[in-house]
């Protein structure tokens, strides 16, 4: 690719700019520090263009970039934040679920339990469940092993099983087996 010239920059932030708010939004849970996030990766993108050897890897540096600067804002705040506020869920899941309250309730507890795991379980499962990437491209996108992403994975599900068994009853299950979210939280 050599130099990044100008069009080239702003054909990749149009691109990709909404996915990349959504990652850093979906792993520090704050609108104002994943805005921030994600200009500090196209910030550092932009000085670095004279040196630019990405090619078609571009997407792969600027998701590694955008959860590694993620996880650095989290570890600066020293805090975990919390979801509690029903009408952001409505802006995170899509709307198509049925609107009676077990469900919004259920929608509340998957958020809740997503923010609780640990950073690098919460990061590797938004970018497999939000994302759609495989685990492969994971691996290459965090610069770890196949192994790790899929050990973490594990972990994650373990413990989104574990805090969402409670919630998973007879009538959570036939809400959720209708929006075919149970598949999104168990597998």
């Amino acid at each position: 690719m050599g130099e990044l010239a100008q069009q080239d920059f702003d054909t990749l932030f149009l691109k990709y700019h909404r996915e990349l708010l959504n990652l850093a939004y979906n792993i520090v849970r704050d609108r104002d520090i994943a805005k921030d996030v994600v200009q500090e990766v196209f910030t550092s993108l932009w000085k670095n263009r004279h040196s630019i050897q990405f090619g078609e890897q571009i997407k792969n540096y600027l998701f590694k970039a955008t959860s590694h600067t993620s996880l650095n804002a989290l570890r600066k705040l020293k805090t975990s934040y919390k979801l509690d506020d029903y009408q952001e869920i409505s802006m995170l899941i899509a709307p198509s679920g049925p609107e009676s309250p077990a469900y919004g309730e259920l929608e509340l507890r998957v958020r809740q339990a997503i923010d609780r795991l640990p950073p690098q379980c919460k990061t590797i499962f938004l970018l497999s469940r939000h994302e759609g990437l495989k685990y492969q491209e994971i691996a290459e996108t965090l610069g770890l092993s196949v192994k790790t992403v899929e050990s973490q994975m594990g972990i994650a599900l373990e413990k989104l099983r574990q805090d969402l068994k409670p919630f998973l009853t007879l009538e959570f299950l036939a809400i959720l087996l209708a929006a075919s979210l149970l598949f999104y939280i168990l597998f």
